[in-house]
């Protein structure tokens, strides 16, 4: 009885909603993936996708909304939508150590962290008496105080990644993957795919007629290219009076259902992404399996949800930095990247069975949020870092900024992940851990291997037993004690070298073995790189040109020569596609509107749903 009655109120006492009304929800760390802000549509594969000035106010607005939320804390610390200060974190002045801010390397995506941090941390002006203690870089031998360009701009430090970067995986792990294109094709061969190509072909048609035919050929304006054809008029609904007036119009013959041509294309469009972001259980076409990752358990996804494998060991990984330096290390993460990682994640952390609005688009600037908090006691002082055991963790989504509808405050709202039950939205520090360990691909060589990826840093893992199909797929690669192959190789390329050295002192002492420089012309006809191109002699490394996008896909060239491609509309017209998925993968809700608000809005109805 005793021991029943220990349990019981150990129960009672880990549950936050039993925790007294003097203890405060206090936030020690929170990490955020954000969707960037509005750039120019991709079917324009020609153009360089930008950010455009509405999106960079967008990631503006985002980094304001969180200024409020954890800084400038002057409303009710009871209300959790709007304040929910974090502890310790600097409230004017950027502190590169507390603060991490990661982007992919495209235009869009740098600029929106940029514009994202200046609404965290606006320009920042002191005075000279200030300054010498705040800010002592600031003034000059002879007492003048020097303030930064614009007003006091503050210049963040923002980690990029681009396709020759081994962290990039982790924030766009469907791009420069061979295996998830080739899964992603696959849906082409469905019925599914067949039945809604036909039942859409109309819609498209009339699309085309007003709208695409500068664009796009004629034989483009279907189903195959629902995300590129909807990425693109998404942009005119926005900037095009014409366009926006032709496609706010019914849509549909059916008078019972008042949809416009514009939410049509909207769901049609989120229908395609989803079964091919979603799928948990997609086949493998290059490891030739369909054993989901980590070391095969249940809803750990696949080949196609990739993005999201990836994203969780990067979020976890900024959370446990966090907890291991008891917040001294990044109080504050937030990484930007575009929406396939968040459509994976979605559907790995199970969100769709919750409301079927998961199975949707995110809109531009939206967000993902988990907060580390504990609840402390507001009358006992200034907090300390709390023991492992006290942490708890609350996950938040926000869909879009607020900006169109011009509310900028109600939409973040929480969720259970893991298919908890409603009433478990906060979860134990541990739990979470759990939960997200069992579907994380937390090591590159891991996406190397199972997506057949050609990045330079994937030659230590594209050898003899990735070509014949094997998987490194066990959770172990995340959390291995051995050596790894890298670091196996590493040493021994170290012990060959030092074998080398002795063989060679050996020649030189014994055999009178000397080296003289011979003189070669500057000029030869074979010879290396020269600035970005690739010579006849260079056959140890190959960087491909992606060029030519298809209709949906664009391509972003970097120095090295080594462009990453991303896939609008995965080039569907490929007939060598696998096998199709299971119809219930693409499925979506109808079309009809839900009693309750939403947070899940968009430019063109506040409830819109797949």
């Amino acid at each position: 009885m005793l021991a029943l009655f220990i349990a019981v109120l150990a129960t009672i006492i880990l549950t936050p909603e039993a925790v007294t009304a003097s203890a405060q929800y206090t936030v020690w760390s929170s990490t955020i993936f954000s969707r960037t802000g509005e750039r120019t549509p991709e079917v324009l594969g020609y153009i360089p996708t930008a950010l455009t000035s509405y999106g960079a106010n967008q990631a503006y607005r985002s980094g304001a909304f969180f200024r409020d939320r954890y800084i400038a804390s002057s409303g009710s610390t009871n209300n959790l939508i709007s304040t929910a200060p974090l502890q310790g974190l600097s409230a004017n002045t950027i502190e590169p150590f507390q603060v991490y801010f990661h982007a992919l390397d495209e235009q869009y995506s740098i600029a929106s962290a940029q514009a994202f941090v200046q609404g965290l941390y606006p320009p920042n002006t002191i005075n000279s008496s200030a300054a010498r203690l705040l800010d002592p870089t600031s003034i000059l031998s002879n007492s003048t105080y020097v303030e930064s360009p614009l007003d006091g701009y503050q210049y963040p430090e923002i980690h990029t990644s681009g396709g020759l970067d081994a962290a990039f995986p982790f924030l766009g792990g469907s791009l420069d993957c061979p295996a998830f294109d080739s899964a992603a094709t696959a849906i082409v061969g469905t019925a599914d795919f067949a039945t809604t190509e036909a039942e859409s072909k109309s819609l498209y048609q009339t699309v085309g007629q007003a709208l695409l035919s500068d664009v796009l050929d004629q034989d483009a304006w279907d189903y195959f290219n629902a995300y590129a054809i909807y990425d693109y008029l998404s942009y005119q609904y926005a900037h095009n009076a014409t366009a926006k007036t032709f496609l706010d119009q019914p849509g549909s013959t059916d008078k019972s259902i008042n949809v416009t041509y514009m939410q049509q294309l909207r769901w049609l469009a989120d229908q395609q992404q989803y079964a091919q972001l979603g799928n948990l259980n997609a086949v493998n076409n290059y490891t030739g399996t369909s054993q989901p990752f980590p070391g095969g358990n249940e809803g750990a996804g696949s080949i196609s949800s990739i993005a999201g494998n990836m994203l969780a060991a990067k979020i976890l990984a900024q959370m446990q930095l966090a907890i291991q330096t008891e917040g001294l290390f990044y109080k504050l993460s937030v990484l930007f990247g575009d929406f396939e990682p968040l459509l994976s994640f979605f559907a790995l952390a199970r969100l769709p069975a919750l409301n079927s609005n998961f199975y949707g688009l995110p809109d531009f600037g939206s967000v993902i949020v988990f907060e580390l908090f504990s609840y402390a006691n507001s009358s006992a002082g200034p907090p300390s870092f709390p023991a492992e055991s006290e942490l708890w963790v609350r996950f938040y989504f926000r869909n879009g900024t607020g900006v169109e509808q011009g509310d900028e405050s109600s939409n973040l709202q929480s969720y259970p992940v893991f298919g908890r039950g409603p009433s478990e939205t906060d979860m134990m520090w541990s739990d979470f851990q759990l939960g997200m360990d069992g579907f994380l691909v937390g090591d590159v060589g891991t996406w190397c291997t199972q997506c057949g990826a050609e990045n330079i840093f994937c030659a230590a893992w594209n050898s003899s037993d990735a070509s014949t199909g094997s998987s490194s797929t066990s959770r172990h690669h995340y959390r291995h004690h051995g050596p790894s192959r890298i670091v196996s190789g590493v040493i021994g390329a170290i012990v060959a070298l030092g074998l080398g050295a002795i063989v060679f002192a050996a020649f030189m002492l014994i055999g009178g073995l000397r080296f003289h420089r011979v003189r070669h012309s500057r000029k030869s006809d074979l010879g290396g790189f020269k600035g970005g191109q690739k010579m006849a002699s260079d056959r140890d490394l190959t960087l491909r040109d992606k060029g030519g996008a298809v209709v949906g896909a664009s391509v972003v060239h970097e120095e090295g020569g080594q462009g990453h491609e991303r896939v609008g509309s995965w080039e569907l017209r490929q007939k060598e596609a696998g096998p199709g998925m299971d119809g219930d993968q693409a499925r979506g809700a109808s079309f009809e509107s839900e009693m309750r608000v939403d947070p899940f809005r968009d430019p063109v109805k506040a409830d819109e749903r797949v």
